[in-house]
């Protein structure tokens, strides 16, 4: 019967418009949310993982005549070659507003880190939004949004050429 169900899911996957398959993947995670933690089993917590992995695979699509803008580009390059963690995510297909693109970057304290700092880590998101912008194109929205191991409070993030700086300061070693 499951493997049923996986064929049957794969061919409606191959049938489903991008708008669809987003839809239903966010549908069946909202459903999935709703389970009381007592009556969840290790397949819907594996399912709830595999939805939301499709999911952020979906938003890491940059929508048709939009590319991610240089700074942001860079500045994931920069941050995965240092060792910290990243995550890209545009609107959903099928959104009619103006486009914009949210970046992550960040890393946790390590354990030799941890007893110099309050904070679990440095983490900085920051939005590029069409706004008021040609089509195709994107700037910076506001500041971002900053977490530091010296200010764990969410707080304004620094430009993102300083955020460079203290990524460059605090690579993640590799051990």
């Amino acid at each position: 019967m499951a493997k049923e169900l996986e064929r049957l899911a794969m061919t409606i996957a191959c049938e489903e418009t991008a708008v669809e398959r987003y839809n239903r993947l966010y549908d069946e995670l909202q459903t999935l949310r709703r389970i009381e933690p007592a009556q969840r089993t290790k397949e819907h917590s594996d399912r709830y993982k595999a939805v939301s992995a499709e999911l952020l695979a979906i938003l890491a699509i940059a929508p048709e005549g939009y590319t991610l803008p240089k700074a942001a580009a860079d500045l994931i390059a920069h941050a995965e070659a240092h060792g910290w963690k990243t995550m890209v995510q545009w609107t959903h297909p099928g959104w009619e507003e103006e486009k914009y693109v949210m970046v992550r970057v960040g890393r946790e304290v390590d354990e030799a880190e941890r007893e110099q700092f309050r904070g679990d880590g440095w983490f900085y998101k920051l939005t590029w939004h069409s706004r008021g912008c040609a089509p195709g194109r994107l700037r910076l929205f506001g500041s971002g949004l900053a977490e530091t191991p010296d200010n764990p409070a969410t707080h304004d993030a620094p430009s993102v050429r300083r955020i460079r700086a203290i990524i460059t300061e605090h690579r993640k070693v590799s051990r």
